[in-house]
């Protein structure tokens, strides 16, 4: 979201505002009456509307937030995170503390200056202990505030998004956060919340209308004046009671009896609570006597407002029904409900959207035609590993229970990937199986035969005694199951310099901000290299090739034979020239290990602050993941945008301003000079002169392949090891594939081309010919929290033409197509779209689309969609 005020503006409005709350509270002390007079007449009448239609505002300035935020702004949080148990009762404790305290307005607060004093010093104390004590908002907006309520009710579809000021590091307080996402987070808080959860949101929505009635009506007092609730103060709670449990039995009536959603009900109640608020406060409201023409202005503008606010909520609602699960009307309604199945009033699916069950006992989801399963999981919120996303590294494997004929056929990436893995035909990389038909799908891969690598019949090379593969990532395995495949008798040695067998390199990010280090991140089972007789030596170091006697000798000595050797080490990180930037808080961010050191030296040194150099893919997903660590970061990119080359310039704004929107710094068109350590952090000096201080310090500067065993062997090296189209080095025997092998001045770094390139090395190493045809690049970020898919060209020149759109809300949902010829030759895209998959293999196939130009060109992509 687009920030409308530098920072330092809202700094000051905030200081101004408690500034603000300090004097009224010594204005409450010092002359009671005309205190209660600014207070209820003229401060708090502003607040409900306000709510409705631009709670940002509120939530930037309320004194109570600001006093909660200070101490984190100031470096003196504990940072704890709310006990799990006070968690799941934050709303409760919000609720009881509203009607606890407003009802206690009219026999006390109205009359007593100094009591309101009192409660407002309570108030900022305890938001500043707990801002002291919990991290982010949790302290006092997430767990106590009892405005929250009142802010979750009239939240939902906020006339004027103004973006969150507070947070300059998101670290995840508060589950659907008004902060972090305004105009989705009450609408996901009733479609994704437990049954309890939806429950007490419910409660408040249905009985606020009633206590409403219940304050205005029952009371006999005037602010300031002695006190006269007109009936007993045990009577004025049990009336109050009653008129809520009215309110509230005509609420689930509704609820039960029509087919009105339970967020437009909410919206209702809400909108009639205001109204009712507006129609029966005190007629002195603004400390003067209205005529009846101004009232009746009055009323109408809140009446229409407040319309206006339900009708947006309904159509938000359709708007992110039809965004997340199917376009037709009748099946709109459909909610994922965990455990259960799917509720809608009537509904049925019918030909373009199709039910995906996930058993045994999990959810049941609707989705359109042409939907991942992948996405389909994500969507109804069960946990599923996730890596490239084309179903070559084998991250999401998952059992078809029933409706195999109701997906899209097996490409022959994921068909080669589920033959490595050795599971039975059944089974499907949910990431490429799309859906278009009813599917039964489950996670138990027990059933799941496992055997060997699937046999490939050719002529294999017998003279090939020994191959040797050196990697053991996505290249390296892939080359040796392949080589396995084509040929059953040659020994195969794998050996990798990490300790980890192969691992989803893509998800490493998530040791950086997760606790459960590397579970789930194998790819491959143990018994994969027994099974597929590979003898795997891992933490194990190949320092010498020695190409006259056909051999490699390892860091511990020991030589292994070759007739065929396959390279795949891959590449390390590039580390610039900087300084005095030494060792100490500094890291690269390439392997499990990197990433994994770099969460133990934030937890064991405390860090609060991180710099990460480099704008490319891995500097963005490290910025990320310390941002969810909690660390305060900054991302410095020498580049004036961000991916450059892997987005067009618009894109590349929109990330950055996603970026910025978190909280993440972001200092481009600069790159550091020098670096030095003042106590015990970095101080880095750009080449702007901005000083940039840090506790820790991230390189992604790019990739260098790993060319020096083969350099001394004495191949022919550029960037990488150059390989003709059937990847053989200069030397005949020798083979390359991945990120160390560089075919037409081409060294990609992407884990689709490895695997690609892998088996065509290890068909040619044994006698199988096959000849490498370079796929267009893909680039695709999801573990940002923003959807980024990339393919082909994304500039274009000046003999294409480009195609573009975006969405004119605060959100960001962007697509480019490139087209040459009438054929697409790339595309980008940002946000969620269905489409996506059909776009990259249109623009893989370079489909013709001249047919479609004019509807494309009105924003429509459906056409794309593959049947």
């Amino acid at each position: 979201m687009k920030q409308p005020l530098p920072m330092w503006v809202w700094h000051v409005l905030r200081a101004g505002m408690v500034v603000g709350a300090l004097a009224l509270i010594a204005l409450l002390f010092l002359r009671p009456h005309d205190g209660l007079i600014a207070w209820w007449l003229f401060v708090l009448p502003c607040i409900p509307l306000l709510l409705m239609l631009a709670p940002g505002i509120w939530r930037n300035l309320c004194p109570m937030a600001a006093v909660n935020q200070y101490p984190r702004f100031f470096g003196l949080t504990l940072g704890k995170a709310i006990p799990d148990r006070l968690l799941r009762s934050a709303f409760l404790i919000q609720v009881t503390l509203y009607f606890a305290l407003i009802s206690t307005r009219a026999p006390v607060f109205d009359h007593d200056g100094r009591a309101v004093g009192v409660l407002m010093i309570v108030a900022l104390g305890a938001a500043f202990l707990g801002g002291v004590a919990f991290k982010g908002k949790s302290g006092w907006c997430g767990t106590l505030c009892p405005i929250m309520p009142v802010q979750r009710l009239y939240g939902q579809t906020p006339a004027l998004v103004v973006p969150n000021s507070h947070c300059s590091t998101c670290v995840g307080c508060t589950s659907n956060c008004l902060d972090f996402n305004p105009r989705l987070a009450v609408v996901a808080d009733v479609q994704e919340g437990s049954r309890e959860r939806v429950g007490q949101l419910k409660f408040f929505a249905g009985a606020f209308p009633g206590f409403v009635v219940a304050f205005f009506t029952l009371p006999n007092s005037i602010v300031g004046a002695p006190a006269d609730l007109a009936v007993s103060v045990p009577r004025f709670y049990l009336l109050t009671g009653a008129y809520m449990l009215v309110s509230l039995g005509i609420f689930f009536f509704l609820d039960t009896f029509t087919r009105l959603s339970p967020l437009v009900l909410m919206a209702a109640f809400g909108a009639l609570g205001l109204n009712l608020h507006n129609i029966l406060r005190f007629p002195t409201s603004f400390h003067f006597a209205k005529p009846a023409w101004m009232l009746g202005v009055e009323y109408t503008v809140v009446a229409a407002c407040t319309a206006q606010f339900v009708v947006r909520t309904h159509l938000k609602e359709r708007r992110i029904a039809r965004l997340f699960g199917p376009d037709d009307d009748e099946v709109a309604d459909f909610t994922v409900r965990p455990g259960g199945g799917y509720a809608a009033a009537g509904a049925s699916t019918n030909g373009s959207s199709h039910q995906v069950s996930i058993e045994p006992d999990g959810p049941r989801v609707v989705a359109t035609s042409g939907t991942p399963l992948l996405e389909v999981v994500e969507r109804a919120g069960v946990p599923i590993e996730v890596g490239c996303r084309m179903g070559v590294c084998g991250a999401d494997p998952i059992s078809v229970v029933a409706g195999s004929e109701n997906l899209s056929a097996p490409t022959p990436g994921e068909r080669s990937t589920l033959d490595r893995l050795g599971l039975h035909e059944s089974c499907r990389m949910a990431c490429s199986a799309r859906i278009s038909g009813d599917v039964r799908v489950s996670f138990d891969m027990s059933e799941a035969e496992a055997g060997g690598s699937a046999r490939v019949d050719v002529a294999y090379d017998r003279t090939v005694a020994n191959v040797v593969i050196v990697g053991n990532g996505i290249a390296g395995v892939t080359a040796a199951d392949h080589v396995r495949r084509r040929h059953p008798d040659c020994t195969i040695d794998l050996v990798g310099e990490e300790s980890h067998s192969a691992y989803n390199r893509m998800g490493i990010s998530r040791l950086v901000y997760g606790s459960s280090a590397m579970i789930g991140l194998r790819l491959l089972p143990d018994e994969w290299y027994q099974r597929n007789r590979v003898t795997c030596w891992l933490n194990t170091v190949v320092d010498q090739i020695d190409r006259a006697e056909c051999r490699v000798r390892l860091g511990t000595g020991e030589f292994l034979p070759y007739s065929r050797l396959i390279l795949a080490m891959g590449a390390t990180s590039s580390v610039p020239s900087v300084d005095g930037i030494g060792e100490r808080g500094v890291f690269v961010m390439r392997t499990a290990d990197d990433a994994i050191g770099m969460r133990s030296y934030a937890q064991r040194h405390h860090c609060r602050r991180a710099a990460v150099l480099g704008g490319g893919p891995l500097g963005i997903e490290g910025a990320f993941a310390l941002h969810k660590l909690g660390l305060r970061v900054t991302l410095v990119h020498r580049a004036d945008q961000l991916l450059r080359g892997q987005l067009d310039a618009r894109a590349s704004e929109l990330l950055e301003r996603y970026f910025r929107s978190l909280g993440i710094g972001m200092m481009l068109g600069t790159s550091p000079v020098s670096a030095e350590d003042v106590e015990r952090r970095k101080e880095l000096l750009l080449d702007d002169g901005t000083r940039l201080e840090a506790d820790l310090v991230v390189l992604c500067c790019g990739i260098r392949p790993a060319v020096d065993l083969a350099a001394t062997a004495g191949l022919e090296v550029d960037r990488g090891v150059l390989v003709d189209e059937h990847m053989r080095s200069s030397d005949r025997f020798v083979y390359a594939a991945g990120d160390v092998a560089q075919f037409q001045g081409q060294v990609q770094g992407l884990w689709p081309v490895a695997a690609v390139q892998a088996e065509v090395a290890a068909a040619n190493s044994v006698g199988d010919i096959r000849r490498y045809e370079p796929p267009p690049a893909v680039t695709i970020l999801k573990g940002i929290g923003l959807p980024v898919t990339s393919i082909g060209d994304v500039e274009g020149t000046a003999d294409t033409d480009e195609l573009a759109w975006e969405s004119s809300e605060d959100e960001i949902r962007y697509w480019k197509l490139v087209i040459r010829d009438e054929r697409l030759d790339g595309a980008v895209l940002m946000g969620r779209w269905p489409e996506t998959q059909s776009i990259l293999d249109a623009v893989a196939s370079h489909a013709e689309v001249a047919e479609f130009l004019e509807t494309l060109r009105a924003g429509d992509l459906t056409v794309l969609t593959a049947g």
